[in-house]
């Protein structure tokens, strides 16, 4: 059963959302641009490989629909933009 956790704009570096020591399934991503906003997810921490990079315009909310992005080491998220919300859909 897939279930959403919200992610806000967090600093220049984003945060980490689930732990390395944890598996996620990404389904989709969601992000609500009230500025444009840009948004790179890593598995495992910061430095970790890019797994999926977007953007999204001023204004519009736009979904990134997904065929089970499956993270080994846990996800980093990093969301720029004042007032930004994106939302994971996972598994």
């Amino acid at each position: 059963m897939a279930t959403t956790k919200e992610v806000t704009v967090s600093g220049a570096v984003g945060k980490q959302v689930f732990a390395t020591t944890q598996q996620v399934c990404l389904k989709s991503v969601i992000v609500d641009a009230a500025v444009s906003a840009t948004f790179v997810i890593r598995d495992g921490n910061a430095s970790g490989d890019v797994k999926l990079k977007g953007r999204v315009d001023a204004g519009l909310t736009d979904q990134f629909a997904l065929d089970d992005l499956i993270f080994s080491k846990g996800m980093h998220f990093k969301l720029t933009g004042t007032g930004n919300t994106a939302y994971l859909v996972i598994e």
